[in-house]
């Protein structure tokens, strides 16, 4: 089976896990190998095909025209449309449309692809500093799920005591070693959404079109109509470029020679294909992570982990779910519980109701209870308030 050396080592450490969703997996894994898988082909066809090619007068030695390929391919060229008559070119045209990004793009992409990864490295570094074991509920929860009811029942006691007492320990008033992991979960979230946002941003800039970052929707158009780059200048095959000819008796003379980028119709089908790419994900994310937060904060979470007990129309104890959710829980509670789900709902439900039962029990504990004592001073105060009112 084909593979890259390279690849196999970085998928073994950014694999997904059970704590991944589908939306981390398009960033992190799929989008990141997208992009190297890119820089890999385009790296290949510009260093060791031919990039780039140039005219040169027929008065050069085959060591010039090298020359002028070599130097025309690392200094920026310009496009030039094929309609129009040629004479001084104005320097604001040249700059208008310089392109730079040919020797670079296989750069960019690598790079581009490393930085889909950093929210991954950073969440599993943020497992080391956190007492809140994630992948232990998960691997747990995946063993367990398809035993009988009678060997799950202690497996499930004993997650929803450790459960409850990390969360006791991480929300400690004194505690300020560990760290709240929904915040991490948070800040892990948008930092996906915002690499997305930027890697848009970045790519249009990165081929000069600042100007227009939906340049990709006007390439598929002009694709679909039959408009080519000779009159759009988008990913132009035939450029101009400009350098000095320095003699020995001092007589310098400027020369223009008209340059093939052959490895832009290569990067007109990657880019454009990257350009929808960075949409679509862009816009999954924000539907995956709105929907999962809302999820999250809406009472219907809880509510479904533990409608076994609910009670049509008892309003006592559909408060008592949000304090259970809230106090008892809390957002880190809720958190482990959405991972365990995604192994099994079953599972997620049964720890769900073992924990609720535990609440209860600790509510009993905690209320105050009132002895015949209490309950003589009550009455003999009741009557003095009735006396003074007499």
């Amino acid at each position: 089976m084909f593979s890259v050396p390279f690849l196999t080592s970085l998928t073994s450490h950014l694999g997904t896990t059970a704590i991944d969703d589908a939306s981390d997996s398009l960033s992190c894994l799929i989008s990141a190998f997208l992009f190297i898988i890119a820089a890999i082909l385009t790296s290949a066809k510009t260093y060791v095909g031919s990039a780039m090619e140039c005219w040169v007068p027929q008065t050069y030695s085959g060591e010039w025209g090298e020359f002028a390929e070599n130097y025309c391919f690392l200094k920026d060229t310009y496009w030039f449309p094929s309609k129009e008559v040629m004479s001084d070119i104005p320097e604001y045209h040249k700059e208008e449309h310089r392109l730079s990004y040919y020797q670079w793009s296989s750069m960019y992409m690598a790079m581009a692809g490393l930085a889909f990864m950093i929210p991954k490295f950073l969440w599993k570094m943020s497992q080391s500093y956190t007492d809140l074991p994630l992948i232990y509920f998960c691997d747990t929860a995946n063993a367990i799920r398809s035993e009988t009811a009678d060997n799950r029942k202690e497996k499930v006691k004993e997650m929803a005591v450790f459960m409850r007492s990390k969360i006791t320990a991480v929300h400690a008033p004194g505690s300020i070693s560990n760290v709240r992991m929904y915040f991490v979960y948070a800040i892990i979230k948008i930092l996906y959404l915002c690499i997305a946002a930027a890697q848009f941003i970045v790519l249009g800039y990165f081929l000069g079109q600042k100007k227009n970052l939906l340049w990709g929707w006007t390439l598929f158009m002009n694709l679909i109509n039959g408009v080519t780059w000779e009159t759009t200048g988008l990913f132009p095959r035939l450029t101009f470029c400009d350098f000095t000819v320095r003699e020995m008796a001092g007589n310098n003379r400027d020369e223009t020679v008209q340059c093939v980028i052959g490895i832009n119709e290569f990067n007109e089908k990657i880019f454009l294909f990257l350009w929808f790419w960075l949409v679509f994900l862009f816009f999954s994310t924000v539907v995956a992570h709105g929907f999962n937060a809302s999820q999250m904060v809406k009472p219907y979470f809880i509510n479904s982990l533990l409608h076994t007990l609910r009670k049509p129309h008892d309003q006592n104890q559909k408060k008592l779910f949000m304090k259970f959710g809230y106090d008892y829980l809390t957002m880190d509670g809720k958190l482990i519980l959405s991972f365990i789900k995604s192994q099994s709902d079953l599972v997620a439900q049964e720890v769900a109701v073992a924990m609720y039962n535990n609440y209860l029990e600790h509510l009993k504990a905690t209320r105050p209870s009132i002895t015949q004592e209490d309950l003589h001073k009550g009455i003999e105060k009741m009557k003095k308030i009735q006396i003074d009112e007499k």
